[in-house]
């Protein structure tokens, strides 16, 4: 599917997630969510801040210098028990805050890059640093023009211990390389599973459901309670 528009975007990454969220529905671990957290203003390549948007609930970052669009890598590594997944909204931090070495999140179909010679993503968050997660970075590039299918492809993986493991593989590639899924080995034969997402907006959050043998569905968290307008 060709998602043309900022809502078939958002449509076709959550449609990523919901198939992962499926597949991990036999595991037990939890995935790890990052916070947002307030920076200072300024301008970053690629990215535009659409009129009218608004910063995530709960945060106080201005939309006239926030970030925009939602970038998430999940991974699942058999042979350390690693299940995380790295994960930031744009909106939440503002624009000069974001910094390749310590926080940043890029997608090349998201930020408007030339998609002919492959697709890259990136997370980075040094914030994870001493929060019981073993994951600081991701940096995935999928080879090729971004049609739907297989392709090859490499992903980096930074551990807080200053470590980075290199994984090479395959991605499932959603049409115009918004989302995908991986399969993927390290040069020890160490399995990798996971998938990637990016979007206009943080995608719906969701929960899996318990594998009791029979079809399970991946079910939408519940909303929080909102007040009526004008109170």
């Amino acid at each position: 599917m060709r998602c043309g528009g900022p809502g078939g975007r958002t449509v076709a990454a959550a449609a990523i997630v919901a198939l992962t969220a499926l597949a991990g529905c036999s595991g037990g671990s939890s995935d790890d969510t990052l916070s947002p957290i307030n920076g200072s203003a300024g301008t970053g390549p690629g990215v535009t801040t659409r009129s009218g948007s608004g910063p995530t609930p709960g945060t106080a970052v201005d939309p006239a210098s926030a970030g925009t669009g939602f970038v998430q890598v999940q991974v699942q590594v058999g042979s350390t028990g690693v299940n995380e997944t790295l994960s930031l909204d744009r909106a939440t931090v503002r624009q000069d805050s974001l910094d390749p070495a310590s926080l940043n999140a890029t997608c090349t179909p998201l930020d408007g890059g030339d998609t002919s010679k492959g697709v890259d993503v990136t997370v980075v968050d040094l914030r994870r640093l001493g929060s019981n997660n073993q994951l600081i970075s991701a940096v995935l590039h999928v080879e090729g023009a971004p049609a739907a299918g297989e392709h090859e492809a490499t992903l980096q993986l930074g551990a807080e211990d200053q470590t980075t493991t290199a994984y090479h593989g395959t991605v499932q590639l959603a049409d115009g390389g918004w989302g995908g899924t991986l399969q993927m080995a390290d040069a020890g034969g160490n399995s990798l599973t996971g998938s990637f997402a990016c979007a206009d907006q943080p995608l719906p959050t969701t929960t899996a459901v318990p594998d009791t043998g029979g079809d399970n569905e991946a079910v939408p968290d519940t909303p929080a309670p909102t007040a009526p307008d004008g109170t």
